[in-house]
């Protein structure tokens, strides 16, 4: 790394820290689900679905939505789901550092793929017809 690097490099991540840029969620969760696009359905897998399916890793998609405590993704994991364009695109609308960005993903990332999983009409059991709603 060259000494420019270094240096903007540390000026960055000051900024962040000074913003408390990294600790702002919902612009990059926004940003998540406009790239994600609709909830998925078994006949409508999502892009993020499709990509991991492409790339050998749709069992660490569905471990995402299985499990309420996922670990943070992988950076490996993050560059293979989402285009450099689109992680640019993620830094542009948070105004995050690239670092902070890549940082940010990997910890939203499972949890939002889990909550999608579970606001996917799809995967809940069908409503029983004897149940009756209480009395006002």
């Amino acid at each position: 790394m060259t000494f420019l690097q270094t240096v903007t490099t540390a000026i960055s991540q000051v900024g962040d820290f000074v913003t408390a840029a990294a600790f702002d969620k919902s612009g990059l969760l926004t940003a998540l689900n406009e790239v994600l696009g609709p909830i998925p359905r078994p006949d409508r897998p999502s892009k993020l679905e499709q990509r991991a399916q492409a790339a050998g890793m749709i069992g660490t998609i569905r471990r995402w939505q299985a499990s309420p405590k996922s670990p943070p993704a992988t950076e490996r994991e993050v560059r293979t789901f989402f285009l450099p364009e689109e992680l640019d695109r993620f830094s542009d609308q948070t105004g995050l550092t690239d670092t902070a960005t890549i940082r940010m993903v990997r910890k939203l990332l499972p949890l939002c793929v889990r909550l999608r999983a579970i606001h996917d009409p799809s995967l809940k059991p069908p409503a029983d017809p004897d149940e009756q709603l209480p009395a006002a």
